[in-house]
């Protein structure tokens, strides 16, 4: 990694929709980083949960620049619809590639050094939590909970029981499985990610997409920045249910062979989605495939990667290839950014080898695909040039890009 003089801190997101808690941690983690350059790497179109996000990715990159990043790339799409440890993967091998010196999450924990001594144990545990791992799995525990179980011996597993706990601790794993120079810093998250409450100060983007899902914006509006709202209230064009058709469709006219090389297809998950897609609708195919040890999530991003075919030749190349870096919007008085990744000798997407080009073509066919599901014509990959958010011209009242 070349030095330069910018010292960057990254954080890893999807701002599904961006909300006050999001904004105040970009400020958080410029603090206590003390870093001048804060980097989001941020999911595209389509997210972890396996759905499309409720905003597009442009519109939720310019959030993040006008609450307080500098720059905001995307993390291609093979990674960011991908369980925990491949969305990690992804991310921190970007922001390694990006010069990053920190990255900054929150954790219900808000201990990095407790958070470490668990990753730790997690890639070097002792054979007897292997054999426990594989009994819990065998019995069809999912497999988080099949991990927290075997690990209950050892250490504190508790802390494994925290949704952002176990994604912090993916991240450290990666850092350190990468040999990465990145310093793992967190931040207390006290609001449950699943949790649809909106009374409290800071909620979950899942409360607000619940809330935005029955239009009811009254509710939102105290928990958003008000150009979030704006755009919540003003751009309403994707929806869930219309992929779900679309996804529904899909699975009733592959075939097993197709369906067998999609990554994730494991011990027959593909048959049991074969035989489902004839059930009424999308509800029905979901809850008749899941199991104790398959979980919901689990299936919505299996039938996402059948839809974009993210197969399992497409993923292995992927962790090989070299990372890229597509950005989305970037603070206009920051282009110096721009120098400095090249610096890095990070590959941009206008200087792709075939490896990455193959990744790229799931990026842009999962813009194509979000585009046509909010009913709009085109792909703003072709035709949206990098944003350069004027903040200062934003916060005058002139709004200016």
């Amino acid at each position: 990694m070349e030095q330069t003089n910018l010292k960057k801190c990254g954080i890893i997101c999807e701002y599904n929709p961006l909300h006050n808690g999001h904004a105040r941690h970009i400020q958080e983690a410029k603090k206590a980083s003390g870093c001048d350059t804060m980097i989001c790497v941020m999911s595209g179109n389509f997210v972890q949960r396996g759905d499309g996000a409720v905003l597009d990715k442009y519109t939720r990159a310019r959030h993040a620049v006008l609450a307080g990043a500098d720059i905001v790339v995307e993390l291609p799409t093979v990674f960011a619809v991908g369980a925990a440890e491949d969305f990690a993967f992804g991310a921190v091998r970007l922001l390694s590639a990006l010069g990053c010196e920190c990255l900054h999450f929150g954790s219900e924990s808000g201990d990095a050094e407790a958070l470490a001594a668990v990753a730790d144990f997690l890639l070097d545990p002792p054979a007897a939590f292997q054999k426990k791992l594989k009994d819990n799995l065998s019995k069809g525990m999912s497999y988080p909970q099949s991990v927290s179980k075997a690990a209950a011996r050892y250490i504190d597993a508790s802390i494994l029981d925290k949704p952002n706990n176990t994604l912090a601790i993916e991240y450290i794993k990666e850092i350190k499985r990468q040999n990465s120079g990145i310093v793992p810093m967190t931040v207390t998250r006290t609001s449950d990610y699943n949790s649809d409450d909106l009374l409290s100060e800071f909620c979950s983007a899942s409360a607000i997409r619940t809330a935005f899902n029955k239009q009811d914006f009254k509710k939102i509006k105290r928990h958003v920045p008000h150009f979030v709202y704006e755009d919540l209230v003003g751009n309403q064009f994707y929806r869930q249910q219309n992929f779900e058709i679309f996804a529904h469709g899909f699975l009733i006219t592959s075939n097993a062979g197709y369906l067998r090389n999609i990554y994730g297809a494991e011990e027959g998950l593909h048959n049991k989605l074969i035989k489902n897609a004839t059930l009424p609708c999308y509800d029905d195919l979901l809850f008749a495939t899941k199991s104790k040890r398959y979980t919901l999530l689990k299936i919505k991003r299996l039938i996402l990667c059948s839809v974009l075919n993210i197969n399992k030749n497409v993923m292995r190349k992927a962790k090989k290839a070299k990372p890229y870096f597509k950005v989305l919007a970037i603070n206009a008085d920051r282009c110096d950014i721009l120098s400095d990744f090249a610096a890095q000798g990070a590959a941009d997407i206008k200087n792709l080898d075939e490896t990455q080009k193959e990744i790229y073509a799931i990026d842009r066919k999962a813009a194509n695909l979000y585009s046509a599901l909010c009913q709009k014509q085109g792909n703003l990959d072709r035709s949206m040039p990098m944003q350069k958010i004027d903040v200062n011209a934003y916060k005058s009242g002139k709004k200016g890009d």
